[in-house]
């Protein structure tokens, strides 16, 4: 599943399906004002909130939700078994956090680093590099009580152009447009928030928690691998840590190991 277009286009389904069903046209509710203020007020606090010092993990971490999803557990436990197995693994691909224990795990050994002081090293870089990650998903999350306020104003500003239409003894018709625009700033504030930024900050937050479940499950096969356990009892350590509906067979390992 590719989280983030999913996000949107059910998103704007169900907006589509409500508008639809009050037999109303979608340009009624487009303001062109309204959604400058609101866009263009959330782009700007977004620029001087999110922790711009991790640019490159924002950018990766956006790439993450708009990539089609292939990791699961099963697939970890595949990979890490194949590093067992073969005592290799490919740093072309090394593309997810799990993958890159996996390569630095299996450089250290390499290098002859002590066991303790490898687990020492591969927690501290799973820590930060999530650490780095929930603190971007918070900052986007924490965006997410802006829109509204933000809509808002521009609801307030439709109205003061309203009261002061009153003052010029407008008629009934012109007021009742000029304030469903007013208000449609506010619906605008409440959609951004609720159905765009907080859901993008909780799907990365979510991703962080699989991220970090994953790697640690890489640390593990290094530190199998390091301390030179049989396959057996390494695939058993590793299927330990993962559901029942997740876990390898021994059939599979045994296949690895034929092929």
């Amino acid at each position: 599943m590719i989280l983030l277009p999913f996000l949107f286009l059910t998103s704007g389904a169900i907006l589509f399906v409500a508008i639809n069903h009050l037999n109303q046209s979608v340009t009624t509710y487009y303001d062109f004002v309204a959604l400058t203020m609101v866009l263009g007020g959330s782009t700007l606090i977004a620029l001087v909130l999110l922790p711009w010092e991790y640019r490159s993990d924002i950018f990766r971490a956006f790439k993450f939700l708009l990539r089609k999803e292939k990791n699961n557990f099963h697939q970890v436990l595949k990979d890490s078994v194949e590093l067992l197995q073969k005592r290799t693994f490919a740093s072309n691909k090394a593309q997810w956090l799990y993958q890159e224990i996996l390569v630095d795990g299996l450089e250290l050994i390499q290098l002859s680093i002590h066991r303790d002081k490898i687990s020492e090293l591969l927690s501290d870089r799973i820590y930060h590099t999530c650490r780095r990650w929930r603190k971007i998903g918070s900052a986007i999350r924490s965006l997410a009580k802006y829109p509204p306020a933000l809509g808002l104003v521009g609801t307030v500003l439709g109205l003061v152009n309203i009261m002061k239409s009153l003052a010029g003894a407008s008629d009934a018709g012109r007021l009742g447009g000029e304030m469903s625009i007013a208000l449609v700033a506010t619906m605008y504030g409440l959609l951004f928030a609720n159905m765009i930024i907080n859901p993008i900050g909780e799907l990365l937050l979510k991703k962080v928690e699989e991220e970090e479940e994953y790697a640690e499950i890489a640390m593990q096969a290094v530190l199998l691998l390091k301390d030179e356990a049989s396959v057996v009892e390494s695939f058993e350590t590793l299927n330990s840590m993962v559901g029942r509906d997740d876990r390898l067979v021994i059939d599979e390992v045994a296949a690895r190991d034929v092929a």
